[in-house]
């Protein structure tokens, strides 16, 4: 038995096929659908592995419990799509769908940095930020499935605009797009090697944007509890970041010397998490 995960992301879509242990058998990367495509996309993906039993699929944005795709910020054209329905008619196979960062999430704790603990929130620091919350040893999606939307926490009033249509939120000063922002460069991920050639701008920009990561992660931590923070995405996953985040996290958080701070740890699986959570979906519910 083997089950497909498809994690959908602004630019490319990974597919990867694992075995019931979590293992990845075989992988795939294709562009991101344009306008209108996603869903011939997906299918067109599941048709290039044999012998699947289920499907799952990780989207960015505001994914409900029965697997409608509400919105997705960075997705446009994603609105209110029956995500969910639609593939299980066209495919004849169980079919999940959530939300991306909750795959990840679901991927870590299972399989990655955080096996063992069973109360962890996971952050992903990319373009954007995505969250998902593993709490009491269950997946956290709340009443409508749309929990763990840190990025779009508001943290600066009538702050920066959002792709979400709103001010402020905590993804435009803590992603890769705000670290550009403060840097002056054409990605986080510039930034990022500037700040590791010692650049002096570069340094001062991480300063910075260490502190938003640290904001919004005392939030989440006020709110959640967890035991452990994985931090993911492509600027997340940065072994550079982490003794800058778990100081500052240690002495920003209120009650700092009367309790014990969270562990903050790398995520482990890289870009494939999103996918390979989203594999694990259908077992889960």
């Amino acid at each position: 038995m083997s089950a497909i995960g498809i994690d959908v992301g602004g630019t490319k879509c990974l597919a990867v096929k694992v075995d019931e242990a979590g293992h990845v058998l075989d992988e795939l990367v294709t562009p991101s659908p344009v306008a209108g495509g996603i869903l011939s996309t997906l299918i067109d993906i599941v048709a290039r592995f044999p012998d699947v039993t289920s499907v799952g699929v990780g989207m960015p944005g505001a994914v409900s419990s029965d697997g409608v795709v509400a919105f997705a910020p960075h997705l446009p054209e994603v609105r209110d799509m029956h995500l969910r329905a639609e593939l299980q008619q066209r495919l004849g196979l169980p079919v999940s769908v959530d939300n991306d960062a909750t795959c990840a999430a679901i991927a870590e704790w299972k399989t990655g940095a955080g096996v063992g603990c069973d109360d962890l929130v996971m952050v992903t620091l990319g373009t954007g930020i995505g969250g998902g919350i593993i709490a009491g040893g269950r997946v956290l999606r709340g009443a409508h499935g749309y929990a763990g939307e840190f990025g779009h926490d508001t943290v600066q009033r009538d702050g920066h605009p959002c792709p979400c249509g709103r001010r402020g939120c905590w993804e435009q000063y803590a992603s890769g797009t705000g670290l550009a922002r403060l840097a002056g460069t054409g990605s986080g991920e510039e930034a990022f090697d500037a700040f590791v050639s010692g650049d002096t701008t570069a340094i001062a920009a991480m300063g910075e944007f260490v502190d938003w990561v640290v904001l919004g992660l005392v939030n989440v931590l006020n709110t959640c509890d967890p035991e452990l923070f994985v931090l993911g995405g492509g600027l997340g996953s940065r072994p550079e970041l982490l003794p800058l985040v778990r100081s500052r996290l240690a002495e920003a958080m209120p009650g700092h010397g009367h309790r014990r701070a969270p562990r903050v740890e790398a995520a482990r699986l890289g870009p494939r998490a999103g996918a390979i959570g989203a594999a694990m979906l259908c077992n889960l519910r």
